[in-house]
């Protein structure tokens, strides 16, 4: 009986321990969200800084969350955002980063940064803005738990990867490099010019074929056409046509012209 009873609280408490977690306690770790998965993007610029103008406030719900979303974009800025240049600077700033509680079963969030790039003097060259928002409707489920606030701020950073390098590369494509350091768009790709949408593409020249004096004139299409049909056997005349320019080893036999057959006259009809 006391195996029984101590099995049976054994695993009352770890029932209980369970359930707790599922919500997330403060001594459950979360492991950090990772973008190695993705591909850098490279900056032709020597440095780039990061700034947060948005940092989480102690009693929100941003610094509940295992990763705050500010600390979220940091992360991201230190993985993707790679200086592949020699001079100029990039600066990532995160203007705004929260997490918000919206009625009992639901939260919201927002994530708003500026990459701003200088060319060499300093000299302001270009920037992207990018802004994402979310909503979490948790249901039955405690939309403030750290369990949930992690996965809501996850959804949000994949929005924002979208988002930010879709800025980039329509804003600043100019300054994106490859891995090596080389402008992608004098990476070498070929010009093509590009009709009206909806036209048929244009052909590419072709280079004509050369002949040398020992080659024979091509013949013409209509001509072999002509060739061609004249092998096939014709129904009158299954030897060929009849041509003046046609020479057989043996005596054609031609019809006579029009006009030129008589019939015999009376006196010769009697004759034998």
């Amino acid at each position: 009986m006391r195996i029984r009873y101590w099995t049976g609280l054994g695993a009352l408490m770890l029932s209980v321990g369970m359930t707790a977690c599922s919500g997330g306690t403060a001594d459950e770790a979360f492991p950090p969200i990772d973008y190695s998965y993705l591909s850098p993007i490279h900056l032709n610029v020597a440095s780039i800084d990061v700034q947060d103008e948005a940092p989480a406030a102690p009693d929100s719900l941003s610094a509940k969350a295992p990763i705050a979303p500010d600390q979220a974009l940091k992360n991201m800025a230190g993985q993707r955002l790679v200086a592949s240049g020699t001079s100029g600077k990039a600066d990532f700033i995160i203007k705004q980063a929260y997490l918000n509680r919206a009625g009992d079963n639901a939260v919201t969030g927002a994530m708003d940064v500026q990459l701003n790039v200088a060319d060499a003097g300093n000299q302001h060259a270009g920037f992207v803005h990018a802004r994402i928002t979310r909503k979490l409707d948790a249901g039955d489920r405690d939309p403030t738990s750290r369990r949930e606030l992690y996965t809501f701020t996850n959804q949000m950073m994949q929005d924002m990867n979208v988002e930010l390098e879709f800025q980039i590369r329509k804003k600043l494509l100019s300054w994106m490099t490859d891995a090596a350091g080389t402008p992608i768009v004098n990476g070498g790709v070929q010009q093509q010019a590009l009709g009206v949408p909806g036209a048929q593409p244009v052909a590419a020249p072709t280079t004509p074929a050369l002949t040398t004096p020992d080659t024979a004139s091509p013949v013409p299409a209509k001509t072999a056409t002509s060739v061609a049909a004249s092998s096939a056997p014709d129904a009158i005349f299954p030897t060929g046509a009849e041509t003046d320019t046609t020479t057989t080893p043996a005596t054609v036999q031609r019809s006579p012209q029009p006009g030129t057959l008589q019939l015999p006259s009376t006196a010769s009809s009697g004759t034998h």
